[in-house]
């Protein structure tokens, strides 16, 4: 048997285990980071309600000063959104949007990526007032597709979000109680 014909037959098995082993590993990527912040509910709800604010503490937008945004929507309605392109293949090109309000309590984002690849995405913020206090949640929920999935293995999305999201919240904390 020729090199060649050798290389294409490993080629093949190498191909088929990696599809198969992607059919049995679970796509979800589900992030969730929680903190304390002493302030009261209303100071936090000013950072989290509108995409200026949020952009204020979002650790992701501050990796690249030369990214590419836009603003639509009117700021703090559901509908509003902000739109980024950026040259680092980390961040890459997308939208998100704010889809549903409540008042002092929660705030929920829909994320679409466009590059590097497309993906969907959901971002929960919940605002629980504890006394004098709140406690912040930051929940992320999204599913990669087959047979993108083998990519779960790694958990590197996993530890990319959950390191921003834990960046962000100290950044919304401080900025929480400045206020």
């Amino acid at each position: 048997m020729s090199i060649l014909k050798k290389l294409l037959i490993g080629i093949l098995v190498l191909s088929a285990t990696v599809l198969i082993i992607a059919a049995f590993v679970d796509g979800d990527i589900k992030v969730q980071q929680t903190i304390a912040i002493n302030a009261p509910v209303e100071n936090v709800w000013n950072f989290t309600n509108n995409i200026t604010a949020l952009n204020s503490w979002n650790a992701w937008f501050k990796r690249d000063k030369m990214m590419k945004t836009s603003i639509g929507g009117n700021e703090g309605r559901p509908g509003s959104s902000f739109c980024w392109e950026s040259d680092s293949t980390e961040l890459g090109e997308g939208c998100l949007t704010i889809s549903q309000l409540t008042t002092l309590r929660d705030v929920t984002l829909d994320i679409i990526c466009y590059a590097p690849y497309r993906m969907q995405a959901k971002t929960y913020i919940s605002l629980q007032p504890i006394g004098n206090t709140t406690r912040v949640t930051l929940n992320f929920n999204s599913h990669v597709p087959y047979p993108l999935s083998i990519m779960m293995l790694f958990k590197r999305a996993q530890k990319t979000i959950a390191t921003n999201y834990a960046l962000s919240l100290q950044e919304l904390k401080r900025l929480s109680e400045l206020h």
